[in-house]
């Protein structure tokens, strides 16, 4: 829970995490549903004190209806009204949209993006994902699934990735598929076991560096932004191996100019960017405001 006090950072007065089930949308519901009870007690209020709530969500979705299209990565979200049925069992209206798009309100409200007309945020973390901002809109699409950069082919082969493609900048740099491709439970053992000199260590944290350099460039001559927000936790842990092949590829390989306009910077809010960034746009959303993000 958190209580909106100003333009600033909304304040965070309640938590409550929690693993995400893998038995299916509707375990996942009673999850979230349950979660924000708790996360009510512990700030010592009620549903009744709410008056419309969030949430962030992987996509693909549709941020009007609050229909998730597909989450590979979560049991069961295929066409699932997730906004319906989290009003339905919290007894108000629910905002869903994508976690990017909401980091990306968060950060261009009270983070890195401030005062930027032109950006795109990127999280590196378990997955990979993005949103585009751009002339001071969101960029949606005619679907609203725009900005899936999770998913920007940059390779012509490689993983099969959770979507079902290959090439995919999160099936070769993701936290998850970095773990899984090495056999081990985290990222951050892959990352020892390159500094310690593993060959196939290295190695898979160098093709997941070339697939941020490759999407970098791309990005940059594409849509000639001001700022690349970087997020997420490998990002935040790993910045040597996440923005600086970013940095590196758009001085070596991208266009002159836009290479000359951008930066690459870290995300101001850390871990809670999303859960931030969606309670700015459900105030927004619910005073019939914030049409630049819609």
């Amino acid at each position: 829970m958190v209580a909106h006090t100003g333009p600033a950072v909304p304040r965070i007065v309640g938590r409550d995490a929690r693993q995400t089930p893998q038995s299916g949308a509707d375990a996942i519901v009673l999850e979230i549903a349950s979660s924000a009870r708790a996360a009510l007690t512990s700030a010592g209020a009620a549903l009744a004190d709410v008056a419309v709530a969030a949430c962030s969500a992987p996509g693909p979705l549709d941020f009007r209806s609050g229909v998730v299209h597909e989450a590979p990565n979560l049991a069961g979200m295929v066409a699932f009204p997730l906004g319906q049925r989290l009003a339905e069992a919290l007894g108000m209206t629910v905002f869903v949209d994508h976690d990017t798009a909401m980091a990306a309100v968060g950060e261009a409200v009270a983070g890195a993006a401030r005062g930027a007309k032109d950006f795109v945020y990127i999280t590196v973390s378990t997955g990979l994902g993005g949103q585009i901002v751009s002339g001071g809109r969101m960029l949606r699409g005619v679907r609203g699934t725009a900005g899936e950069l999770g998913h920007f082919p940059v390779a012509l082969e490689g993983p099969r990735c959770g979507c079902g493609s290959f090439g995919c900048a999160e099936s070769l740099a993701a936290g998850r598929n970095l773990a899984e491709q090495f056999g081990v439970e985290r990222a951050e053992l892959v990352y020892d076991a390159a500094a310690r000199g593993d060959r196939r260590a290295v190695a898979l944290i160098e093709r997941a560096e070339a697939a941020l350099g490759n999407l970098a460039v791309g990005l940059v001559n594409a849509l000639n932004p001001a700022l690349i927000v970087v997020g997420g936790a490998v990002a935040e842990h790993q910045p040597e191996h996440v923005l600086g092949p970013m940095e590196r590829a758009i001085e070596a390989r991208a266009f002159r100019v836009p290479a000359a306009s951008v930066r690459v910077v870290r995300a101001d809010l850390g871990a809670d960017v999303a859960l931030l960034g969606s309670v700015l746009a459900a105030r927004e959303r619910a005073a019939g405001r914030g049409e630049w993000f819609l």
